[in-house]
């Protein structure tokens, strides 16, 4: 698999070329253990603006990229579109909007007030909070500690009471529930990504997928917020050990899995534990169906 720089985080991610003229970024700081979509014409032409507005710009599209992530949804941006971010009124500028930002995705990563938050390794998350740096970053979160609203303990932290009120105002006061994909196969995860995460928040769920890119590599914190999900979608198709590891990991925490297969593999799994009984599916249409009925 080819390697290339993300332009707005700088980590080294995973790269994949489609037809269609986008470029598959996985696995940086963007979209941690998933991916992102950029025109591939945009690369070269955002390099080459000047350097004063890259500062400014390339953290608030990281930030943004991270936050689609976050929320459900998957970026896939041209170049009109990125130099549209800065100036988007969904993107915080204020020290207070990004405080807010920061408070609502602490909720939505919790159940109740007190629950711990793991942002191990800090250098991995500042754009959580739309934040240009990890400087920045600890800043905001000293002034929300000093109003009272989270309780930090290195790179743990609570909404306390009066946070978790904040932030439960910020959000509109509804949660949804984290549903994790868990893909076998980079280029089957993508092609499902379209159709079955839409399907699922159709039934109530905040949906992310998890590539095996992402899986591979031994992040804590990954793990630890596959505990956060409420349910697991595991597809075994092409499916490796880490995928198997982290859908263990998870049941030990006791989320619900639900297995799923193509049914072209699906004669490889019949010497599987009977604890997994994948759903067989043919288009990513049918597993959506299949899904929507159950759920």
């Amino acid at each position: 698999m080819n390697k290339k720089h993300c332009l707005f985080c700088n980590e080294l991610a995973a790269l994949e070329s489609d037809d269609d003229g986008f470029d598959t970024y996985s696995d940086c700081m963007c979209a941690p253990g998933a991916f992102y979509r950029l025109d591939s014409k945009a690369y070269s032409a955002i390099q080459a603006l000047p350097y004063a507005r890259k500062r400014t710009l390339l953290p608030q599209v990281s930030a943004y990229i991270r936050e689609q992530f976050e929320e459900g949804d998957r970026a896939a941006l041209t170049l009109d579109q990125v130099q549209a971010i800065a100036d988007s009124p969904a993107v915080p500028i204020t020290q207070e909007e990004k405080e807010k930002r920061f408070l609502r995705y602490l909720y939505r990563r919790t159940d109740a007030p007190m629950e711990p938050v793991s942002l191990h390794p800090m250098t991995r998350n500042y754009n959580l909070a739309y934040a240009a740096n990890l400087q920045e970053f600890v800043f905001i979160m000293e002034q929300l500690r000093d109003s009272g609203r989270i309780l930090r303990e290195g790179a743990v932290l609570k909404l306390t009471e009066h946070g978790w009120s904040d932030a439960a105002a910020i959000a509109g006061g509804g949660k949804r529930k984290l549903c994790t994909v868990l893909a076998g196969d980079e280029s089957i995860g993508q092609e499902l990504a379209s159709p079955l995460l839409p399907g699922l928040e159709q039934c109530g769920y905040q949906t992310r997928m998890l590539l095996p890119s992402g899986l591979k590599k031994a992040d804590a914190e990954l793990l630890e917020s596959l505990r956060g999900s409420k349910l697991i979608v595991a597809d075994l198709t092409e499916a490796g050990p880490e995928l198997y590891y982290a859908a263990g990991f998870a049941a030990s925490a006791g989320v619900p899995i639900i297995w799923t297969v193509q049914s072209e593999q699906a004669d490889r799994l019949l010497g599987q534990s009977e604890w997994i009984r994948p759903f067989v599916w043919d288009k990513p249409e049918e597993l959506v169906y299949t899904l929507q009925h159950k759920l």
